[in-house]
């Protein structure tokens, strides 16, 4: 008795030359799959971008400018600017990550909370201590 044979699938054929944008969206995506192993990816929101530094990885922030009222990019366009992390939209992340040079980036050290919370409880008539 012999084993069950596969149905042959149709082969598909490749068009002649690929696409200058799918050629640019393969190499992008290719050279993320490398710096994933030393690279953070996370949502933009603040609590990652936060908890991302603290952890003193790279970290490369794609944010969408077409959000109203969009804070994320703002906070990732302020920290961008301190050397804190690399900053890119869709459009430009390709060019951010060849452009970017891990050398620049400077580590992000958290702030002292304690005098804003005693300042707010002042505020707001709580005991400070």
């Amino acid at each position: 008795m012999h084993p069950p044979r596969m149905p042959q699938l149709p082969k598909r054929h490749a068009p002649a030359s690929p696409s200058p944008l799918r050629s640019r969206a393969v190499e992008t995506a290719t050279t993320i799959l490398q710096l994933r192993k030393s690279f953070a990816h996370t949502p933009p929101g603040s609590g990652s971008i936060f908890e991302t530094l603290r952890l003193g990885k790279p970290l490369i922030v794609v944010i969408n400018k077409d959000l109203m009222d969009n804070h994320q990019s703002e906070l990732a366009e302020e920290l961008a600017e301190r050397k804190h992390l690399f900053c890119a939209r869709p459009q430009t992340l390709g060019e951010t990550i060849r452009a970017m040079d891990l050398e620049t980036l400077v580590p992000y050290e958290p702030g002292d909370a304690k005098p804003v919370v005693a300042l707010i409880n002042r505020f707001l008539g709580f005991p400070v201590g």
